[in-house]
């Protein structure tokens, strides 16, 4: 089985090579493979480039790439590129000061064999520009191909899904709702892959339908399903969740992330609702009431996380998380301290001394 690489991993390879060399990133739908795009154009190494937006292959045609151009003068013909790679009269090719182009060609290989091929001036000669492109594996069964000859012109790698805790951590500084975040880190299960339950994967043997209901099943006809993406829709819908009753919350969340997921989410939803409010917390972090319940303080903790703004804030959710069982202490703390928000808490001694003694940060 071929190496699977995480996203940084698949970040820092492009930015190594890119420029020389078009690296098309297979990986499972839903898991990331566009926000390749938006971290290398945040990258300092990229802020000369024009960065285009995602292009989408399968949404191109024949005059989508290029156009022929008459030159009647000279008696000849020649084929200009479409302006949504980079290239315009501000920004032409061979002239100086034109720069390099930052390129993402989505579902590649997807699109029909002949958007292919007029994409293979682009594809095989980056020239200094970063040209790299995305698609899905194609044992999902979602008509992913790209012919042997062609492929050996590439450098394809596989991107894995993120760990439960990798996506925590890129959640709690997103601005994930609390609950979903809660809900990934209670039922971990929802970053795994169906191919682990493949022949040679960590769960060969089991039934992904009984053991993973959560996650994409290729056999399988499915409504929807959790991936990294399509929690992020469910964060969207439980944000709004003053605008709408019960019903059409669970509706819209089994909708978006699957009828196991959403049960188990709605659970986390309802212990949401059931807290004391951030503010009071705030407020009266000595006062304010402790729920007993484990699941209600996990889901108090990403509250704290992706809440706090400031250090005042911070001390106040510090002496409260201090009246909470050791476990969700040491969640606290290692949370915060893999997040941006270690900014707001740094300069609370209690804070410190409660990361002091919790071993679990490296």
């Amino acid at each position: 089985m071929q190496q699977l690489l995480s996203f940084t991993q698949v970040v820092n390879l492009i930015k190594a090579v890119g420029d020389k060399r078009t690296v098309i990133v297979e990986g499972e739908n839903g898991i990331g493979k566009t926000a390749l795009f938006h971290a290398l154009r945040k990258d300092p190494k990229f802020a000369d480039h024009v960065a285009v937006d995602p292009i989408d292959c399968t949404q191109l045609s024949d005059g989508s790439v290029w156009m022929p151009d008459i030159d009647k003068e000279n008696g000849v013909s020649r084929e200009l590129p479409n302006e949504r790679f980079g290239v315009n009269k501000h920004n032409q090719k061979g002239i100086n000061g034109a720069r390099p182009a930052l390129v993402f060609l989505d579902e590649i290989a997807k699109a029909p064999q002949f958007i292919k091929n007029v994409l293979a001036p682009i594809v095989y000669e980056p020239e200094g520009s970063v040209v790299f492109c995305a698609t899905n594996l194609s044992v999902e069964g979602l008509g992913d191909s790209i012919q042997a000859h062609l492929r050996n012109r590439l450098t394809f790698v596989k991107m894995r899904k993120p760990s439960a805790d990798e996506w925590i951590n890129w959640a709690a500084d997103a601005g994930v709702a609390p609950e979903v975040i809660a809900f990934v880190h209670m039922y971990p299960q929802v970053m795994d892959s169906f191919m682990d339950y493949e022949e040679g994967g960590k769960y060969h043997g089991k039934a992904l339908d009984k053991d993973n209901p959560y996650v994409f099943n290729p056999r399988a006809s499915q409504i929807g399903y959790a991936t990294p993406r399509s929690l992020v829709s469910a964060s969207d819908i439980i944000k709004q969740i003053d605008n709408m009753d019960t019903e059409t919350l669970n509706c819209a969340l089994s909708g978006t992330v699957g009828e196991s997921t959403a049960v188990d989410m709605s659970a986390a939803v309802r212990f949401g609702r059931s807290l004391p409010l951030f503010e009071r917390i705030v407020k009266d972090p000595e006062g304010t009431d402790v729920p007993d319940n484990p699941t209600a303080q996990i889901m108090q903790t990403f509250q704290f996380v992706t809440r706090t703004s400031n250090r005042d804030e911070a001390e106040a959710v510090t002496k409260y998380v201090q009246r909470m069982r050791n476990e969700m202490q040491s969640l606290f703390v290692n949370t915060v301290a893999r997040s941006t928000r270690i900014a707001q808490f740094a300069t609370v001694p209690a804070f410190g001394k409660m990361l002091a003694d919790n071993k679990k940060y490296h």
